[in-house]
């Protein structure tokens, strides 16, 4: 595929304007005034070229976490190059193995893309057959389950150890939908997120309680929001929801709006997540709040507990052990990633370069 025969799909796009298949802005908009015109938030390097909005097909599977990283990754690219943004569901659009490999995809009544994005496995199939039919970039999030060569290009976490290979970027953990905050807040608020059994690691809900009621009690003066997650066992709902520490709050997650956590961040100094949580850990640091790991045993799967390890080998994430330096931390700035954002401006520059 050549960078002119991109641009020539790309040009036959409408005016700017609303998507009907855009599911809602990320999470952490929810509720926010409405952006500026389109073209004012633009980045100024794009306002500067010709002005090409490229469609984007983003493929999902319906599951949470696949869908917050496509949100994440679709409204940077909205904001940064205008991208006409099109939600399409794998379940909708039902692709067999054999149609995938011909390269027979379903009648899709959307603008043609020029890149198509699939985040889980349920997605393949249906990139697969679209590759083949419409002259676009494949991109596909997380290791395929198919051969490489068949998407231009890979967005793969470090944790999945990738080859160094100019189609691939490699990222610390997973997409997110969270904004880095402008700068640590000053009030003494704290964030727990507790989740539940995983492979990756020994659940004990008496540890975490117990860590939970030391936070509670060393530090008396702080305001702690405690939440729960699918996983969490329900004894230990039950447990939280008994809390009477009046420095505590629990928050059941089957009872919090959509956007209740990138709010919660955004009004926390501090967040104490389980390892376990995978992806709020990384929602933490996306965010910019101080990050503390409460503590257990590793599971039998050592891949996703040696990220781990290497964000508290890098000093992004406190152990347990090293909350009493975290707590009283005085910075005014954390560290944090933005990983939507840097693997949008990859994909941007692949796009425009047609280097792949």
């Amino acid at each position: 595929m050549s960078s002119s025969s991109i641009k020539a799909n790309a040009s036959k796009v409408g005016a700017l304007g609303g998507d009907p298949h855009w599911p809602g802005r990320a999470f952490f908009d929810i509720g926010a005034p409405p952006p500026e015109p389109l073209l004012a938030s633009m980045d100024p390097l794009w306002l500067a070229r010709p002005l090409v909005r490229p469609v984007v097909w983003l493929l999902n599977d319906g599951k949470a976490g696949h869908v917050n990283q496509l949100r994440g990754l679709g409204e940077r690219l909205e904001t940064l190059c205008g991208a006409q943004l099109i939600w399409l569901s794998c379940r909708e659009y039902r692709v067999s193995p054999w149609r995938a490999v011909m390269g027979r995809a379903p009648a899709i009544d959307a603008p043609a893309p020029t890149i198509i994005i699939a985040a889980g496995s349920g997605t393949h199939t249906l990139l697969m057959a679209c590759r083949r039919q419409y002259d676009a970039m494949t991109v596909v999030l997380m290791r395929p389950s198919f051969p490489g060569r068949w998407a231009d290009l890979k967005v793969i976490p470090e944790h999945d150890n990738p080859p160094a290979r100019g189609d691939i970027l490699t990222t610390q953990g997973a997409i997110t939908a969270v904004h880095p905050n402008p700068a640590l807040i000053g009030e003494s608020r704290g964030l727990i997120l507790v989740g539940g059994e995983s492979p990756h690691f020994q659940w004990d809900s008496e540890a975490i309680y117990q860590q939970l009621q030391t936070l509670s009690r060393d530090y008396p003066h702080w305001q702690w929001a405690v939440t729960s997650s699918r996983r969490t066992p329900p004894a230990l709902v039950a447990r939280l929801q008994q809390l009477t520490q009046p420095n505590v709050r629990f928050f059941h997650h089957e009872q919090t709006p959509v956007d209740w956590l990138p709010q919660q961040l955004r009004q926390s100094r501090v967040a104490w997540v389980s390892p376990d949580s995978v992806s709020m850990l990384y929602e933490s640091l996306t965010a910019g709040v101080l990050t503390g790991m409460l503590e257990l045993h590793p599971g039998g799967k050592k891949r996703v507990v040696d990220g781990v390890r290497k964000l508290q080998q890098r000093g992004l994430v406190a152990a347990w052990q090293q909350r009493h330096t975290l707590m009283e931390a005085k910075t005014v700035r954390a560290a944090h990633l933005w990983e939507a954002n840097r693997v949008a401006h990859w994909l941007i520059e692949r796009y425009r370069d047609a280097d792949f």
